[in-house]
């Protein structure tokens, strides 16, 4: 009787100190003959010590096959079965619990359920849930079958399913592409065995407006048994989808001088108003993402807007603003490049002879700015009246020109004859880029007396240099008069000829 007591004391210890241990082996796997493929098989509440794993795996319609075995802890003694020996190796890592079983040289004879054992107490044997093996030839039948799933309700994507049936498991790649033959995402499952056939799914999440314009989605098929591809939808036109235009415009000096802030703003449109209402903008500074104060908006043209706002002292760091756009279809991006420069600007003001402004025309000034190197200006015209009030205005900047040894840029202002009649005061403000400390400015009035209001340098603009920006200038304004003269009297011809013409006729 006592002896009966201690072997049912023994059992009782030996069930308990199992009944908190797994054996968890690694995923599924479909391979071809001749590949290699590594099982692993992860222990939990068992010691090292304890831990002698062997591999036993059973093939369809066979008995169980022992095929190899490792001691613990150190693993020091392997043992394995003829049919596996030279080709598998069993290892240990006991860093990480786990046991190893790498199978090279696969056949079809290899295709089996693998499991990993523990042999404990002399007489209980602990095992895994098991992990598939398949090795095939992959010469089977393919078969690909779309199902389409569409749900209406809120704002919602149209479902593709591909489903790909045959006769054999395989190892097969799905990959869908857009219309330009840009990858998509989508998701895959593995292959599921029904009625004698393999069935693998690809799931390709699509967008309503997408589905709602018949974009066309390809989806390519890479099998064992061949490689196929199927259209669904009609097939766009992949200029609609890359046909999209970005415009990154620098921040305003009216911004700079009265707000104390740099707003950069980015603008995209296209033919296709659904892509550019996919399209998610991104910002960088120097190379860096930034994502606070930024904000979107659409105009009333369909126009995709992006402000970047930073303040005057962080806008007085920064050399490089990239604005870029993504979509599931196209992915566009622009750079702006701040110049800096050491060289001191010099400023002039100039306006037209008063000769030449008639009574109700309006008073154009004009500002040169001019460095020794190429650099980014900031230029606003700020008007002073005789109540203080000053305002400041933006004008209208045309690109840098060199003359001679340096670098020009000239900005138009337009204002009233009454206010220049008035005695209204305006300045020239001009900002160089990436200037922490100075501007400078230069002031007008009806008295023709030029003034320095804030100016870093003593040194007047030389007379032949003042010439040669005033001749440039000039030169640009009377090529846009002639043109602006030249389109107004062809338009008059022509409508002349054609009442000529109707006058023959009748």
């Amino acid at each position: 009787m006592r002896r009966c007591r201690t072997g049912l004391l023994l059992l009782t210890l030996c069930w308990a100190g199992v009944s908190s241990q797994t054996l968890s082996e690694s995923e599924p796997a479909v391979k071809l003959p001749g590949e290699s493929h590594k099982l692993t098989c992860t222990y939990a509440g068992i010691s090292d010590d304890a831990a002698a794993i062997s591999w036993i795996r059973q093939a369809e319609g066979k008995g169980l096959e022992w095929i190899a075995h490792i001691s613990a802890p150190s693993g020091s003694n392997k043992y394995y079965s003829t049919s596996v020996l030279n080709r598998f190796t069993i290892s240990r890592d006991n860093a990480v619990d786990q046991v190893s079983l790498q199978m090279n040289s696969l056949t079809t004879e290899d295709s089996a359920v693998y499991y990993c054992e523990m042999h404990h107490c002399d007489y209980f044997d602990y095992w895994g849930k098991g992990t598939k093996v398949t090795v095939s030839s992959g010469k089977s039948h393919l078969n690909i079958v779309f199902l389409l799933k569409l749900k209406l309700s809120g704002d919602t994507s149209g479902r593709k399913l591909q489903n790909i049936t045959g006769s054999e498991p395989h190892r097969d790649t799905f990959q869908w592409t857009n219309a330009c033959g840009a990858d998509l995402t989508s998701d895959q499952y593995p292959s599921i065995l029904n009625n004698n056939k393999y069935t693998g799914v690809s799931l390709l999440k699509v967008p309503k407006s997408d589905w709602n314009l018949r974009h066309s989605f390809e989806c390519s098929v890479t099998h064992a048994g061949g490689s196929r591809s199927v259209t669904l939808g009609k097939k766009a036109s992949c200029s609609m989808i890359r046909n999209i235009t970005m415009t990154l415009k620098p921040t305003s000096p009216k911004d700079i001088f009265i707000n104390n802030q740099a707003k950069f703003e980015c603008r995209i449109n296209g033919p296709d108003q659904n892509t550019i209402n996919e399209m998610k903008f991104t910002w960088q500074i120097n190379g860096v993402d930034v994502t606070k104060n930024s904000s979107e908006t659409t105009d009333s043209t369909g126009s995709k807007i992006s402000t970047l706002t930073r303040d005057r002292s962080e806008w007085q760091t920064i050399d490089n603003v990239r604005c870029s756009a993504k979509g599931p279809k196209t992915h566009v991006y622009k750079d702006l490049h701040i110049n800096k420069g050491d060289n001191e600007p010099k400023v002039t003001v100039h306006v037209l002879p008063e000769e030449d402004v008639k009574e109700g025309a309006e008073v154009t000034l004009l500002c040169l700015v001019s460095s020794r190197e190429p650099q980014d200006f900031y230029i606003a015209c700020l008007e002073e009246s005789g109540s203080n009030v000053s305002v400041y205005y933006d004008g209208i900047d045309f690109p840098p020109m060199k003359t001679d040894e340096r670098y020009s840029v000239t900005s138009l202002y337009t204002t009233s004859l009454k206010k220049w009649n008035n005695a209204v005061k305006f300045t020239c403000k001009v900002w160089p880029g990436g200037e922490t400390q100075r501007d400078v400015s230069e002031m007008l009035d009806k008295s023709f007396k030029l003034r320095v209001a804030m100016s870093c340098t003593d040194d007047a603009i030389d007379e032949d240099e003042y010439s040669s920006l005033w001749s440039t200038t000039s030169s640009f304004i009377f090529l846009f008069i002639s043109s602006l003269i030249y389109s107004m009297v062809f338009s008059l011809v022509k409508v002349n000829m054609q009442t000529f013409s109707l006058f023959q006729l009748h």
